[in-house]
């Protein structure tokens, strides 16, 4: 299984607004940064077939530019609670692996999406730290996300998708 970790685009700051965080929308920025994620990552060959993201505004807002480039619908698109800020990953392999694809897209926050990482490749201690708008890309043996089991492939920044 490939799983793509995306980390949310550029949002507006919180000390900016007055919005709840999980209502904050993505700037300007952040809305090209999504757009750019779904011209490069169908051109790396990544082929998405469920993706999974957080109920925040700024996770939809990032997702829609990769649902309509990989032609998602229905079931294919899982709003994940357990992606929202503070998920655990244990909690987010659960639910992901309830509804396997060989090819998965998650979609959520930083320092959540970093610690995903590190517990897939086995390292807790790990410091993979995914910016706004860049992608960890893990690859695992079998159809299942679990502890230890994974191997990080590549990492890029947001300038370089």
């Amino acid at each position: 299984m490939d799983v793509y970790l995306i980390r949310h685009a550029e949002a507006i700051d919180r000390e900016s607004t007055d919005v709840p965080d999980e209502q904050r929308p993505l700037t300007d920025a952040g809305r090209a940064q999504a757009e750019r994620l779904a011209t490069a990552l169908p051109a790396r060959g990544a082929l998405i077939q469920r993706l999974f993201l957080s109920p925040t505004i700024r996770t939809q807002q990032t997702a829609a530019p990769l649902v309509a480039a990989w032609r998602l619908a229905g079931n294919d698109v899982v709003e994940a609670t357990e992606l929202a800020p503070e998920g655990k990953p244990r909690k987010v392999a659960k639910r992901v692996n309830k509804q396997p694809a060989a090819v998965i897209g998650l979609v959520g926050h930083r320092p959540d999406l970093n610690e995903l990482a590190a517990w897939l490749i086995g390292d807790k201690l790990a410091q993979i730290a995914i910016d706004k708008g860049g992608v960890a890309l893990i690859r695992l043996p079998d159809n299942e996300l679990e502890k230890g089991a994974g191997e990080l492939v590549w990492l890029l920044p947001a300038a370089w998708v």
